[in-house]
């Protein structure tokens, strides 16, 4: 007998597919068997949800190549295979390779460590995997010394899927920066495995076979086992002992960038807020560095929905002050916002990465401010920096450089 509002022949799929349909947190389907479901106690629901939810984030499918945490000697590639099997990576500074790395373990999943590589330079490289290859690509690592030029990109609120998460995916592959920073809210609604594929690995695909996303954790990326998917999903440095996956920093030629964890102020278990401030106050302290910037989720400073974020500004603001940080972005906000400089630190909301938009707002410390999707272009040149925002399509939000204080 077929049960009403539940398709027949999912219901033979097996457990997973049943406890699927049947229940979506505390409310159950209709027809007869919803009917007797809604008899069974507090506690068996919750375990039917907690069920669903194991089965959502099951196993993810397989997924192409993408470079994570280069630095200037090293980079991670990962992928995840068709099959358990040994990963391999063929890789060098000419489209020959000449050299490899593997991952031994079993698995589908594979996190390939590329070391002792060359400052600056190009490298090229091929998965390789049960004796057959994939798709090829490229990176190029960080420069070691401060005189280098190069670019970064800042995208936030990007991950549902929709047209415009594609546009700005696209301004980014066009645009080609060397890396990106992504601050938060990187899988909508929920952070939830099943949905990292179609929400950030589809769109990005071709970008992140070539260009690393340095990522932070949103109010989004934490509502799903305290952000699983997003520390399983990306393979961020881990130099410094002290830090953690909430929360890390990297050097990029003359820019020292961390990485902070603002759901710590509202939940989030997985850390510890006082930590991460002391591990800050010791990371600023010990960059010499000429350039700092930090990128989190939630604004200290915003004029839109949201607003700045008291608990964070009161905290950190500081300790920006105190150690000279020149750019601090976030987003939240689903819009574009950059304040004059405070207490010498501008602050930038960039939150149009490809979610439904805010209206922006205007403060006094409101330099320039726009409800568009867009990403941040940020250029460093030895002592100086160039910040260019740009909508999609190519045309400028915002346009300012920053002479050293």
């Amino acid at each position: 007998m077929r049960a009403k509002g539940i398709p027949y022949g999912r219901l033979r799929r097996g457990p997973g597919w049943y406890l699927c349909r049947v229940t979506y947190g505390d409310r159950l389907t209709r027809g007869p068997l919803g009917t007797a479901l809604r008899g069974l106690g507090p506690a068996t629901r919750a375990a039917l949800a907690a069920a669903r939810s194991r089965f959502d984030d099951r196993t993810p499918t397989p997924r192409g190549p993408y470079v994570q945490g280069v630095s200037a000697t090293s980079a991670t590639i990962a992928w995840i295979g068709e099959a358990p099997g040994v990963g391999r990576v063929g890789y060098g500074r000419t489209p020959e390779l000449g050299h490899t790395a593997s991952d031994p373990r079993p698995s589908r999943s594979h996190a390939v460590v590329l070391s002792d590589l060359a400052p600056g330079s190009t490298y090229h490289y091929r998965v390789e995997e049960n004796g057959g290859s994939s798709a090829a690509g490229s990176f190029r690592t960080a420069p070691a010394d401060g005189e280098s030029g190069f670019a970064f990109a800042v995208i936030g609120d990007s991950g549902d899927g929709g047209m415009a998460q594609m546009a700005v995916a696209g301004l980014l592959e066009r645009s080609m920066p060397d890396l990106v920073l992504h601050t938060g809210d990187v899988v909508y609604p929920s952070g939830k495995q099943r949905h990292y594929d179609r929400r950030f690995f589809a769109p990005y695909r071709r970008l992140i076979r070539r260009v690393p996303i340095f990522p932070v954790l949103g109010n989004h990326d934490v509502k799903t086992q305290g952000g699983t998917a997003y520390l399983e999903n990306f393979h961020l440095p881990f130099d410094d002992p002290r830090s953690c996956g909430r929360y890390y920093s990297f050097d990029w030629g003359s820019v020292h960038f961390v990485a902070l964890d603002s759901e710590l102020y509202h939940g989030d278990s997985g850390g510890d807020k006082a930590e991460q401030k002391a591990w800050l106050e010791y990371d600023l302290s010990a960059t010499t560095l000429s350039r700092k910037v930090v990128f989190l989720h939630r604004p200290p400073y915003s004029s839109s929905r949201h607003g700045g974020d008291s608990k964070v500004r009161g905290d950190l603001e500081p300790v920006f002050v105190r150690h000279g940080v020149d750019l601090v972005f976030s987003g939240h906000d689903h819009c574009y916002e950059r304040t004059v400089p405070i207490k010498g630190v501008t602050y930038v909301v960039s939150g149009g990465g490809g979610k439904r938009l805010y209206p922006a707002g205007e403060s006094v410390w409101t330099a320039r401010s726009a409800s568009a999707h867009h990403a941040v272009f940020v250029r460093a040149e030895g002592e100086r920096l160039s910040l260019k925002t740009l909508e999609p399509g190519g045309s400028v939000l915002d346009h300012v450089e920053f002479d050293r204080r």
